[in-house]
């Protein structure tokens, strides 16, 4: 894990870093860390054009997008997986 120095933080940062660590009841550090989390995320999810989705969500929209892949079954295999062998 990284770590980082905050040199010259204002007193008014300070304090409301530690208001919210405390609202939340975690650390300063973990506020700090969850606050740089939520900005860098925002900023990624900025830069595309569709925020992330799940996999069962991506094959609605491709289908969706091309009616010609309507016929595909993409149902998923409910059967537990099989334990391995190697002989």
């Amino acid at each position: 894990m990284n770590a980082i120095t905050l040199r010259n933080l204002s007193d008014e940062a300070s304090r409301a870093l530690e208001a919210r660590a405390e609202q939340n009841g975690t650390t300063v550090e973990a506020e700090a860390e969850l606050i740089l989390q939520e900005i860098l995320g925002k900023k990624a999810d900025a830069e595309d054009d569709e925020p992330e989705v799940g996999l069962g969500t991506a094959l609605r929209r491709l289908c969706e997008k091309f009616p010609e892949l309507a016929d595909i079954d993409f149902s998923r295999d409910q059967a537990p997986a099989g334990s391995v062998s190697f002989e």
